[in-house]
């Protein structure tokens, strides 16, 4: 097979969940894979690194076109995706984008989560925008193979566009890197993040992008609330309606126990993680939920949210709150700073959970879903 792969979505410059899914699988899915070719697309100004991903069945083609006209390019037919690629039978999306074709070659598509459609309240303007103009219905009627990262994120699809076959859509769980998420981090490491970001002694971790739906506003007024000797770090990228969620972090009552450090490297990830006394997701909506998965690997206790895929990820091994239930919050974060068996039971039981969860086995069931639409 040729398979061509869209690698826009890794031009961000930061590593979130799309970043960390696509990178994980193409270092696995192209280190297993030595019989078909393998052609890595992206477009702009910006330089993505892909040094590791240097195969002799691979190749990689970077344009420079403004990506606002090659988006209105391939929307309105004027340019076609194989004008920069060449001919292909596959073309795999691990994220949803702007495509025009002038073949009937195969598509197959990654879908991380539906909360644009669920929940268009999380996005600006600008956002909502963006995708009405992807025309999300329309992209996943011309896939013939949706991978869903959860089954949560199939009924989701199914629910919400009930034309689609079922057939064409399968759960396919992302990993976890367990090489880069393990317990056995040098002491050094940790002392030095803990001097670049004063780090206090204790704390809580919430690691995520800095939007609605994340709901740090309610974990905030929670935390307030919970008279807790461990202070809360807040890491992550800025979103969108960041400025009001901002502001409650300085201006609240404990502003001198809460710090946000901002968006952490991907390599400063493990450390951060590890010297947490608990991982806190309160998420709204999730399609699934890395960092969860991430802290089990580290041996750190997990708290998530009861809703959407993240008690399908987790399992029994972390802590399940309501997230809109502050008391539920604040009974989860008193447990996990007091409650010394519960967090050991949780530890034990998350190094379990991660075993399930293996890149090499998401980058396997996706080379046999590309093989099973070219038949």
């Amino acid at each position: 097979m040729r398979i061509a792969i869209d690698l826009r979505s890794l031009q961000s410059g930061t590593i979130s969940g799309v970043e960390n899914y696509t990178l994980n699988l193409l270092e696995n899915l192209l280190a297993m894979d030595k019989n078909n070719t393998h052609t890595l697309f992206y477009n702009g100004f910006k330089k993505v690194d892909l040094a590791d991903f240097q195969y002799v069945n691979v190749k990689t083609v970077k344009t420079s076109v403004p990506n606002k006209l090659l988006n209105l390019g391939l929307k309105f037919n004027i340019l076609t995706l194989e004008k920069f690629t060449g001919q292909f039978d596959v073309l795999f999306m691990p994220n949803l984008n702007v495509i025009n074709l002038n073949t009937k070659a195969k598509i197959a598509i990654t879908v991380h989560d539906l909360s644009p459609i669920v929940a268009p309240e999380f996005y600006d303007l600008k956002r909502r925008l963006w995708h009405k103009f992807l025309n999300i219905k329309r992209l996943l009627t011309r896939a013939d193979l949706i991978f869903a990262v959860s089954n949560y994120t199939k009924q989701d699809i199914l629910r919400l566009y009930s034309n689609l076959p079922e057939g064409k859509i399968k759960v396919t769980y992302p990993g976890v890197d367990t090489q880069v998420f393990t317990p056995n981090i040098k002491t050094d490491s940790l002392r030095a993040l803990r001097n670049r970001y004063s780090l206090p002694g204790d704390y809580f971790l919430f690691l995520n992008t800095i939007e609605p739906r994340k709901n740090l506003a309610d974990l905030v007024k929670a935390f307030e609330n919970s008279n807790l000797k461990s202070h809360l770090i807040v890491a992550g990228k800025k979103g969108w309606k960041t400025s009001g969620i901002l502001k409650l972090l300085k201006r609240s009552p404990k502003a001198d126990k809460i710090h946000y450090v901002g968006y952490v490297k991907e390599e400063e990830k493990p450390a951060l993680i590890k010297m947490a006394k608990a991982v806190l997701y309160p998420s709204l909506y999730e399609g699934f939920g890395f960092q969860a998965l991430e802290a089990m690997a580290m041996g750190v206790p997990v708290v998530v949210s009861q809703v959407a895929s993240l008690p399908e990820v987790a399992g029994d091994a972390a802590l399940l709150v309501n997230p809109q239930n502050l008391r539920d919050l604040i009974k989860a974060m008193r447990e996990m700073e007091r409650n010394i068996p519960l967090r050991n039971m949780l530890i034990t039981k998350g190094f379990e959970r991660v075993k399930m969860f293996s890149w090499q086995q998401t980058a396997q069931q996706t080379l046999a879903g590309f093989e099973s639409i070219c038949v």
